[in-house]
C-alpha cells in the first residue's frame, strides 16, 4: 500500500498539537490537548511526562478517526518537543520525578557554584546543568535510582520505539563540534557530572529513523506496529526548518507562548547571544529568547477581556485585534513589560511585568496594545545586535507562531522594526511543517534542508510605515532604560535569583 501521510507531534510548553499531513506537506487536520504546567513554587516549572504521552495517544487516534485515515498509509511519525527537560527513569522504565522543564529556575545555588568552579559564566539557575546538579544534590535517592536521564524528545521516542537516543539540539553532553565537546566536558567536570555520563542517551541526526512503533505503543496510538519513527528535534530547530531559514546568518522570529529571534552561525560567538542551540552538524543557533512571549498577551486578554472570552471563546481575539487597531501607535505614551515570568540576561528572572505611565485616559485597548508593543521592542533590541554583528541591515524577516496570525500585531512589528515582515502560510503549523521536512529527508524524498527557503510560500507581507519611526524610536529608547532603572527595586521586592 502506498504511503500517503506523515504525523508530526509539536509539544509546546503548555499545549500538544498533533498534525496530520499529506506526503506533499499539505496540512490535512490536527488535534490538540493542554499540557498542564505544575509550579509548586514561583521558581519551579514541571510537567508530568505520562500526561503528555497520553495526550499524544489520544490526539493521534483523534486525527486518524476524524480524517478517515488508514494507519497503514502513514509513512512516518516525528516528535518535536521543547528542550532541556530532565526526566529520571529507573531500569524498569518507571518515571522517578516530574520532568523539570526549561522554565524552571530552582537551581540558583547550584548555578553560582558551577559558574565559580568552571571559571566562566555557564548560566543561571534555569540552565540545564545546574538543574541536573540540583536533582543530584537534593534528591540523591532518585538520582542513584535513575538508570537514564531523558529530555522530552528522547522520552517520546523511547515510549514509541524503546530506543534510547537523543538529537543534536537537545544534547548537552555530546557534540559533533570538537570545540563544543571540549566546552561541554569542562562544564560537566565542574558540575561533578562526569561520573554520571552513562545515564544520558547517545546522539543521532534528527533525520535518522530511530526505530518502528512497538506493538504496545502502536495500540495506544491507534497506528500500525513498525511505523517508522524519525529522530525529530526541539521546537527551535523545527521552526527554523519550517521557515526555510536554514543557511548561515539566516534569521527568523517566532511568536508563541515563548518567543525568539534565531540566527544560524557556523561557530558560537562569545558574549553574543544569551543562549545557543545546535541546529545540526553544520550550524549553531544563536537564540535571543523572550521567556514570556505570547503568554503575556494571553494573560492580558484573560485579565482585561475575561467576560468576553467566557462567552466568545477563541473568537475573542478578533474583538481584541479590532479594539487594539483603534489605538494609535505608541499606546498614547503607555509602556508595558512582558516579563511576567522573568527573563534571561541582560534582564533577570526576578524582573516582572508592569505598566508605566498609565493615566485615567487609558483603557484596556491601550494596555493590550502596549503589551503587544513590548514584545516588538525586545525583538528590535535583538535585531540591532544582529545587524551590529553582521554589518548588514535586514530588509525583511519571516515571523511565525500564533502571534503572527494577527494582522494588527504584524503591522505593529513592521512599524517598530522598520523592516518588511513576511508571514508564511499556516504559521501556526510551522513546527509541524519543519518536522515534515525532517521526515522527507529521512525518507530520501528530499536531499537536505537547503532548498526549503524558496519552497516556503508567503501568505502576507507587511511594509513598515516610515511616519511612525520617530515615535516608536522614542518609545523604544524609554523601554531600554526600564530594567536598569528598576533593577534594585526588583532585587528588593523579589530577591535575587
Amino acid at each position: 500500500m502506498k504511503k500517503k501521510y506523515v504525523i508530526a507531534y509539536d509539544c509546546g510548553t503548555t499545549a500538544m498539537k498533533t498534525v496530520l499531513m499529506n506526503i506533499d506537506g499539505t496540512v490535512i487536520g490536527d488535534a490538540g490537548a493542554g499540557n498542564p504546567l505544575i509550579q509548586p513554587k514561583a521558581d519551579c516549572a514541571e510537567v508530568e511526562p505520562f500526561v503528555l504521552w497520553n495526550n499524544i495517544c489520544l490526539t493521534t487516534k483523534q486525527v486518524i478517526y476524524e480524517n478517515h485515515i488508514d494507519p497503514e498509509e502513514v509513512a512516518g511519525i516525528v516528535f518535536v518537543a521543547h528542550w532541556k527537560n530532565i526526566i529520571p527513569v529507573d531500569k524498569d522504565g518507571n518515571i522517578l520525578y516530574n520532568s523539570i522543564i526549561w522554565m524552571d529556575a530552582r537551581a540558583s545555588v547550584q548555578a553560582e557554584k558551577l559558574n565559580k568552579e568552571a571559571g566562566f559564566f555557564v548560566g543561571t539557575g534555569q540552565e540545564y546543568w545546574p538543574r541536573l546538579m540540583w536533582l543530584k544534590e537534593n534528591e540523591p535517592e532518585i538520582w542513584d535510582k535513575a538508570d537514564r536521564i531523558m529530555g522530552l524528545n528522547t522520552y517520546f521516542k523511547w515510549k514509541a520505539t524503546g530506543a534510547f537516543v537523543t538529537e543534536p539540539s537537545d544534547d548537552f553532553i555530546h557534540s559533533y563540534n570538537p570545540k563544543m565537546q571540549e566546552h561541554y566536558n569542562k562544564i560537566l567536570d565542574a558540575a561533578g557530572l562526569t561520573e554520571d555520563l552513562d545515564k544520558f542517551p547517545p546522539i543521532a541526526p534528527a533525520t535518522e529513523q530511530v526505530g518502528g512503533l512497538t506493538q504496545a505503543s502502536a495500540t495506544e496510538m491507534g497506528l500500525k506496529e513498525g511505523t517508522p519513527v524519525f529522530g525529530g528535534f526541539g521546537d527551535l530547530v523545527a521552526i527554523t526548518v519550517g521557515t526555510g531559514c536554514c543557511s548561515e546568518n539566516a534569521v527568523h522570529n517566532y511568536m508563541g507562548t515563548s518567543s525568539w529571534l534565531v540566527q544560524l552561525m557556523k561557530e558560537r560567538k562569545e558574549n553574543y547571544a544569551p543562549q545557543w542551540f545546535t541546529f545540526d552538524a553544520r550550524y549553531e543557533g544563536a537564540l535571543f529568547a523572550l521567556q514570556t512571549g505570547c503568554m503575556a498577551f494571553d494573560w492580558t486578554v484573560e485579565q482585561l477581556y475575561h467576560a468576553e472570552r467566557k462567552t466568545m471563546g477563541g473568537d475573542v481575539f478578533d474583538l481584541v485585534n479590532q479594539e487594539v487597531a483603534e489605538i494609535d501607535p505608541g499606546s498614547d505614551g503607555l509602556i508595558a513589560t512582558h516579563w511576567l515570568t522573568g527573563e534571561l540576561p541582560p534582564l533577570a528572572k526576578n524582573a516582572k511585568g508592569m505598566f508605566l505611565n498609565i493615566t485615567s485616559a487609558h483603557d484596556r485597548r491601550h494596555m493590550t496594545r502596549a503589551m503587544m508593543e513590548s514584545l516588538c521592542y525586545t525583538h528590535k533590541k535583538y535585531i540591532q545586535q544582529y545587524e551590529k554583528y553582521t554589518g548588514e541591515k535586514l530588509s525583511s524577516i519571516r515571523i511565525v507562531g500564533g502571534g503572527s496570525v494577527s494582522v494588527v500585531w504584524m503591522q505593529m512589528m513592521a512599524d517598530i522594526l522598520q523592516i518588511r515582515v513576511e508571514v508564511p502560510e499556516s504559521p501556526k503549523y510551522t513546527g509541524a511543517i519543519g518536522a515534515y521536512y525532517c521526515v522527507m529527508v529521512g525518507l530520501g524524498e528530499i536531499e537536505n534542508y537547503d532548498a526549503i527557503y524558496d519552497a516556503v510560500r508567503i501568505e502576507r507581507s507587511f511594509e513598515p510605515r516610515a511616519e511612525y519611526a520617530p515615535l516608536y524610536n522614542k518609545m523604544f529608547d524609554v523601554y531600554q532604560k526600564l530594567y536598569p532603572a528598576l533593577k534594585e527595586i526588583y532585587d528588593e521586592l523579589n530577591g535575587v535569583y
